[in-house]
């Protein structure tokens, strides 16, 4: 059975829930694209998610500019996870070093990942790393200030569920 994404619908989604924390104005945009392994040699290749089935992998990719006059400082951009979707371990990008941190909590809190959690086993509270299921945003934090005119992309991937 295949379930439907409608590409606009998942950018509209995105581009409202998705945060840019800075000091000036950034303008932004989201794709989603549907990763292909195209031959034997796992050359990967990309489509528009217009429509996904479960386990497709989907590979997200935020692009931000800064549309001022000063550079902008001090920038966080926050993600969630679509619903439907969980985000794949390790395939948060990093542009420049940017520190890439995870919710488990719906924002509330962000961590390098693997995030812990405190759970009971046994009738005892243990620490234990968080599930990639778990994970409910994505947050890159540059290192650098974003000059005028200038963008930086971060991507990550979620497979359908």
């Amino acid at each position: 059975m295949r379930r439907a994404v409608t590409l606009l619908t998942v950018l509209a989604v995105l581009f409202v829930a998705g945060v840019a924390i800075g000091s000036g104005p950034l303008t932004g945009s989201i794709e989603a694209w549907r990763v292909l392994v195209a031959d034997e040699t796992g050359e990967e290749s990309f489509v528009p998610a217009g429509e996904a089935s479960p386990r497709d992998l989907i590979e997200y990719r935020l692009t931000y500019a800064n549309s001022g006059e000063s550079a902008v400082r001090t920038v966080s951009i926050v993600d969630p996870i679509p619903s439907g979707t969980e985000y794949v371990v390790r395939t948060a990008t990093q542009p420049g070093g940017a520190a890439v941190t995870f919710s488990v909590d719906n924002g509330k809190t962000f961590h390098a990942w693997p995030v812990r959690i405190r759970v009971m086993v046994d009738g005892r509270e243990v620490w234990k790393d968080a599930p990639a299921g778990m994970v409910t945003h994505v947050r890159w934090t540059l290192n650098d200030e974003l000059e005028p005119a200038e963008q930086v992309t971060m991507a990550y991937r979620a497979v359908v569920r």
